[in-house]
């Protein structure tokens, strides 16, 4: 377990240095081309696949990112990033509560639709709706019961679909906020030995670009 803790601290801080450099090198004299940062809140839990809940039990959903946006057009554009994400669930089992958290370093791509002062909006805000495929890397997975800690054994990897539909602010200078609703549909099953449970997750996100 020590192996594969330092190889995904390892990939992690690859990673992260590739989209930190990427943002860096960014040319800002593009306007089409915006990136920034984006945390999210929310609920979290494990179902079967292409059930947005299946009454599942959920656990709080933090996830905190990087965030690259390319405007093609008026009303088209492509969103990705990085964003560190926790996801998992809480049930209980022999009359013993459990607490499963995943975490995931997750690179997802949008293609984002808006429309802004052609639908009548003020210059500068526009409504949006994105959708498009994700691909995660599991960093570590516990389960915790009674408060003692063991290992999952789950798969490395995730990937799914996801949604997001939102309104976009101006703020400052050239800066734009973006307020999204967004769910997550895992199409891996999560775990080795347990099959049919999949994730989901549901979230309010904050994402400010420049």
């Amino acid at each position: 377990m020590k192996q594969k803790s330092k190889f995904t601290m390892k990939l992690f801080s690859i990673v992260l240095m590739v989209g930190i450099l990427t943002l860096g090198g960014v040319n800002k004299a593009k306007a089409q081309l915006s990136y920034g940062l984006k945390v999210n809140a929310g609920i979290a839990c494990q179902s079967d696949l292409l059930k947005i809940a299946d009454n599942c039990d959920i656990r709080f959903s933090p996830s905190v990112g990087l965030l690259t946006k390319y405007q093609f057009a008026e009303g088209f554009a492509l969103k990705s990033g990085i964003d560190y994400q926790q996801k998992g669930r809480n049930f209980t089992e022999n009359n013993q509560d459990v607490s499963n958290k995943l975490h995931y370093l997750t690179v997802p791509l949008k293609a984002e639709f808006s429309a802004g002062e052609k639908a009548g909006f003020k210059k500068g805000q526009r409504v949006f709706f994105a959708v498009g495929p994700y691909l995660s890397y599991l960093l570590d997975a516990k389960a915790e019961i009674n408060s003692v800690s063991s290992d999952l054994d789950t798969k490395n990897f995730d990937a799914g679909l996801g949604f997001e539909m939102g309104m976009e602010f101006p703020v400052f200078n050239q800066k734009a906020l973006q307020l999204g609703l967004n769910y997550d549909m895992g199409f891996v099953e999560v775990y080795n030995s347990t099959p049919d449970l999949h994730n989901k997750m549901t979230s309010i996100s904050l994402g400010l670009l420049f």
